[in-house]
Formats: C-alpha cells, sequence, structure tokens
C-alpha cells in the first residue's frame, strides 16, 4: 500500500521509539510529503519522488523484529512492491538498497525459480543493538 504523509523536519539522522506501540520511525533529512510504501506488513517507507530519496522507516512490532531466529537474523518477504509499477518498483528497490536505508534494513533476492525471484529483508547491526539497549533500559 502506497500514501503520501509529512515527515518531520530534521537535518539529520533522527530516531523516535514509542515503547507502549513498539514502533521504531528512522527519519532522514527535512520535512517534505512523501511516498508511503509498506515493503512488509511491519515495515514501511517514506520517500520524496521527485528527489528520490528515502526520508523515513517505520518499523511496526519494533522488538519482534530485531529478534533473532535460531538460525540468524529473522527475515520478511517484501510484498509490498507487487502493487506498484515496474519503474516505480525499481525506484523503491534502489533506494531501500542504499544508504541511508541499508544501515537499518538488508535488502535481497531469493531465487526460487528463474522467472520469480522476490526480495527478503532483515534488519541491520545498529537495529538489533537498539533493541538491546531498550530491552535493558526498560
Amino acid at each position: 500500500m502506497a500514501r503520501d504523509r509529512t515527515v518531520p523536519k530534521e537535518g539529520a539522522e533522527r530516531i523516535d521509539y514509542d515503547r507502549e506501540g513498539d514502533v521504531l520511525d528512522i527519519y532522514f533529512g527535512d520535512k517534505r510529503r512523501v511516498w508511503t510504501i509498506e515493503l512488509t506488513e511491519n515495515i514501511t517507507v517514506g520517500i520524496d519522488r521527485q528527489a528520490e530519496a528515502v526520508l523515513s522507516l517505520s518499523f511496526l512490532d519494533f522488538s519482534r523484529l530485531a529478534r533473532p531466529t535460531a538460525s540468524g537474523p529473522r527475515s520478511f518477504p517484501v510484498t509490498g512492491l507487487a502493487e506498484i509499477p515496474d519503474r516505480e518498483r525499481e525506484l523503491v528497490l534502489r533506494l531501500i538498497t542504499s544508504p541511508p536505508v541499508t544501515r537499518w534494513l538488508d535488502v535481497s533476492t531469493v531465487e526460487t525459480l528463474p522467472d520469480s525471484p522476490f526480495a527478503v529483508a532483515h534488519l541491520e547491526a545498529p537495529a538489533m543493538e537498539l533493541v538491546e539497549r531498550l530491552s535493558t533500559a526498560a
């Protein structure tokens, strides 16, 4: 699902965590209208289409997303890209596989069959470290 919203003004990376809702919002850049893409049920990205820049990332149920499984980082299928046109999908993929997003989120492709690759994502080390700090601060 995609929608427009405004992100708070900030020149550098800013992190807001709502402990009660378990929502982590990360903001990059100035306040502008953004195109919000739901990458997964719990991960959204705010994009300034004109500037071709990511301005925000949001993680719902953050502590669950950041909790590793027995075999490593928890991965999530990136299902939200299927709903957008090819040209915009290419833009979103380029942006979410580049800084500053890659500091927080790793997106890769799984090749199940030659004609049906799909993207998966998992949280990167800063997010994992943040959940550790938040759980010890509780």
